[in-house]
């Protein structure tokens, strides 16, 4: 028996009392049923333990008109029986324990979605930042390459031009004309490999520097925690 046949049959049963009491009776036991919810409706039913019962009880209480109706009368709020009233607790607590084992549930659930998202992620992750570090250390790597090369090649041209100046002098005697021109071009070449030396020099005290720190503040900068203004 469900719900539907249980309070179709107990309408049949009521059908000799008078209408507003049977409507008070019927709301009632709808409310009740309401109340304890679809899941539990087999235990309301349960104890109610049979249509014929809950009439019996019905018409037994109506009858006694201003007696006190033992577990239960009809107010204006409709028919009240105590029994039930100590049996409305328990539907509050069903929805209680229910609430919690949801949220239980729900907690699990995002604790086996992230172990599966890390699982599945890592072979994909750990190649991929391993791929961005060696990026990124490529070019620094690059960076102070190039700047070596710029000192290398100005040292290189200063020394070049020295020595065509020391050539010019060695050709001074037999050939004056070719040494005071090695000298010359000798002159300028170092003066231009000076400068650039120099340059590359002071271009490495600024680069460096600031490359180190850089390096420094990205490996920090994971351990950092956030200021909440």
């Amino acid at each position: 028996m469900n719900r539907t046949e249980f309070m179709t049959h107990l309408a049949a049963l009521l059908q000799d009392i008078p209408v507003e009491e049977r409507r008070d009776a019927m709301q009632y036991y709808n409310d009740y049923f309401d109340d304890a919810g679809v899941e539990n409706e087999q235990q309301v039913i349960k104890e109610l333990e049979s249509p014929q019962k809950v009439a019996a009880k019905i018409k037994a209480d109506f009858k006694m008109s201003g007696q006190d109706a033992g577990n239960g009368q009809f107010t204006e709020t409709g028919y009240q029986d105590a029994r039930f009233e100590q049996m409305a607790a328990p539907s509050a607590g069903y929805a209680a324990e229910d609430s919690a084992r949801q949220q239980k549930n729900d907690r699990t659930l995002k604790i086996v979605l992230i172990i599966l998202i890390v699982l599945v992620g890592l072979p994909v992750a750990l190649p991929l930042a391993a791929g961005i570090l060696a990026a990124v250390f490529g070019i620094i790597a690059g960076v102070f390459g190039v700047l070596l090369a710029l000192v290398a090649a100005s040292f290189a041209i200063a020394v070049a031009g020295v020595s065509l100046v020391v050539a010019g002098v060695i050709y001074l005697l037999p050939e004056l004309a070719v040494g005071l021109a090695l000298i010359g071009v000798g002159l300028i070449i170092s003066v231009i490999g000076v400068i650039f030396l120099v340059g590359s020099v002071k271009l490495c005290a600024v680069a460096i520097p600031g490359i180190c720190r850089g390096i420094v503040w990205l490996c920090r900068r994971p351990f950092q925690r956030k200021v909440v203004a």
